[in-house]
């Protein structure tokens, strides 16, 4: 780590046409010269200067997330497929399936290196205004502090992610670092919210460009990293944490209060279609501007480029793939009239399960006969999304059908498709391409958004024990968007019941914020681990009578028994509170993939970089981490 962050933090941060433009690696962004030469050059004394560098720090956000090769994929977005919800390519290869060294893993280490060259970055510009803030304009202020707030979004993925850290409001000199030490989490979490404060006090309600960050930004931020350290207390941190139930209703009111005032004074709201806070057209719609609060952007602000997130995640009849959604995910939405799958009246059929469902369900994942439009740039293909035929159908410009090959289920590449890499699905969020190529998109990578905020409220709300009318209310108002029912119309019961609305919040979060880079927080905070990685990753009922010698390929939902309904435990069970499906009963008929999947509650938070331990040695380890 002495090398690291003497890297990060002793060497002064280049501006001007390299912050505008950004570059694919850290180290393109440092100088030789010291930091203090720099910090001495009196740059940051106007509001031009300051908003060059406040344009650099935006630029991490995209860097924070960003591979060291030029391949331009969001880092973060591998986070949801380290939990049960999702996959990666590779059977029982990935962070998610526990058996991997995090203490050597190369996307652990970079993650570690890259946020913290995020936090220099802003420093840099804090320190060197700071000698000037007394005689700077309102608008260079307002810059300032949208870079204490994109400051606090790097730090509380750091605490997030590691707990304890060396927690850094300065530049750090060469001397200091020498006997840098990891912050107590409590203490950096306190340090963070204050940052956002400060930071709201001066920023408007509204930005003065679409894409910077305004006071909603900052009070949503402090809602999540309130509510996340609010769980921490109540139901433990890292491994044989200590709970202050004290402490965790301190932070539940700081979230809920964060939220409230958002929702109170920000003029923020929800978008009407949920599917255009995601595509490149959706996304420019006033309304989707309302809700979508805080995001990578692309194309209207920076270097104007594109990402290739989705290039990973199309079938391979028209892409690469190698992220995947999974069949636990899948059961977590319920049906159209707001019950859970496996309750009487649900009117779920497992041979036809993807019919009545919550309209989230299809709006975020791919599923048997769907029809996926492709955007190559130079053509759009329409066709049918098949797992059981090496043959699907595809439909031209014009609507003429025609059968073609299905290289998701046979030839070169089926291999690392969603039929033999995945088990059966597809990510349709942010990958339905009527608007712009899959291989360039520029749609905005959303980091919050309205609904969130909604349900950080309710949820603090119902840990405090508050359960009143604000609280369904703003549950209530994420599920009327998609014409889901009211929570108390589908059982009344829930009024007033602190379990039972605990569920639904949760529920909520999950199928509403999936792949936005939060469920895995969200399972870590839950302290959901062991329960929902205890079996395998399962998917699509395997087809039985295939013959290929005679082209007989049966559709495999067909064949599905009456009895393949996933168990949810005992009536007021952990797993049935947490709606963690199991399939033990009938797992031999279904697709199965990494069988070693297994959890050490170590993993809670991910290990200090051994590599940085090597070169400080000094810096403590996280409990359950072999020295």
């Amino acid at each position: 780590m002495k090398n690291t962050i003497k890297k990060i933090f002793g060497k002064k941060i280049l501006l001007g046409a390299v912050v505008i433009l950004g570059v694919s690696g850290c180290k393109d962004y440092l100088e030789r010269e010291p930091l203090s030469d720099y910090l001495s050059s009196n740059f940051y004394n106007n509001e031009g200067a300051i908003k060059q560098g406040a344009n650099g720090c935006y630029q991490r956000l995209k860097m924070d997330h960003t591979s060291s090769s030029s391949s331009n994929i969001p880092l973060s977005i591998l986070w949801d497929m380290y939990t049960p919800f999702g996959i990666e390519r590779a059977d029982n290869a990935s962070i998610g399936i526990g058996s991997v060294d995090l203490r050597t893993n190369f996307a652990q280490e970079f993650i570690w290196a890259t946020l913290y060259t995020s936090v220099a970055r802003c420093n840099t510009v804090l320190d060197g205004a700071q000698p000037f803030y007394p005689g700077l304009n309102d608008n260079a202020k307002r810059y300032l502090a949208e870079v204490k707030v994109l400051r606090a979004h790097f730090n509380i993925q750091l605490v997030s992610l590691f707990g304890d850290v060396p927690y850094f409001s300065s530049a750090v000199t060469p001397d200091q670092i020498k006997s840098v030490a990891r912050t107590p989490w409590g203490v950096a979490v306190d340090s963070i919210i204050t940052d956002l404060d400060d930071a709201a006090d001066v920023l408007p309600w509204t930005a003065s460009e679409w894409g910077r960050i305004d006071k909603s930004v900052a009070l949503g931020l402090k809602s999540r990293l309130a509510l996340y350290a609010a769980s921490w207390y109540k139901f433990g941190y890292g491994l044989d944490a200590v709970k202050d139930e004290a402490q965790a209703g301190k932070y539940f009111r700081i979230a809920e209060q964060a939220a409230k005032k958002v929702m109170d004074e920000s003029g923020r709201g929800l978008a009407a279609n949920y599917n255009d806070l995601f595509t490149r057209t959706g996304q420019m719609k006033a309304d989707a501007k309302k809700e979508n609060m805080f995001f990578m952007m692309f194309s209207d602000f920076g270097d104007k480029s594109s990402q290739y997130m989705s290039l990973g995640e199309q079938v391979r009849m028209i892409g690469q793939s190698g992220r995947f959604p999974t069949q636990q995910l899948v059961d977590t939405y319920e049906c159209a009239n707001g019950k859970r799958i496996d309750e009487a009246g649900s009117g779920y059929n497992p041979k036809t399960p993807f019919v009545n469902r919550d309209p989230r369900l299809k709006y975020t994942i791919y599923t048997q006969h769907d029809t996926i439009i492709g955007n190559t740039g130079s053509n759009k293909l329409k066709f049918l999304m098949e797992i059981y035929n090496p043959l699907t159908k595809s439909w031209d410009a014009d609507g003429n059908e025609k059968l073609v090959d299905n290289k998701d289920y046979s030839g070169a590449v089926a291999p690392y498709g969603y039929v033999q890499s995945g088990v059966g699905f597809a990510w349709r969020k942010y990958n339905h391409f009527d608007d712009e190529s899959s291989a360039t998109p520029t749609y905005n990578i959303i980091l919050m958004r309205y609904a969130e905020v909604l349900l950080n409220y309710a949820e603090a709300k119902i840990e405090l024990g508050e359960m009143d009318a604000t609280t369904i209310n703003a549950i209530d108002q994420v599920r009327a968007r998609v014409g889901m029912p009211g929570i108390l119309s589908v059982d009344p019961s829930r009024s007033g019941n602190q379990l039972k609305l605990r569920q639904i919040v949760r529920r909520e979060r999950k199928v509403e914020l999936i792949k936005e880079s939060l469920y895995f927080f969200d399972m870590r905070r839950w302290r959901l681990g062991a329960l929902q990685n205890a079996e395998p990753t399962y998917g699509y009922p395997l087809a039985v009578g295939v013959d290929a010698s005679k082209s007989i390929y049966p559709d495999g939902y067909t064949q599905v028994t009456p009895d393949m309904v996933p168990s949810f435990g005992a009536a007021g069970s952990e797993r049935d509170l947490n709606d963690v499906a199991s399939y033990q009963a009938y797992a031999s008929k279904l697709r199965t993939r990494d069988k070693d999947r297994k959890w050490d509650d170590k993993f809670y938070l991910w290990p200090i970089p051994q590599t940085e331990r090597n070169k400080s040695p000094w810096l403590s380890q996280n409990k359950g981490y072999a020295e």
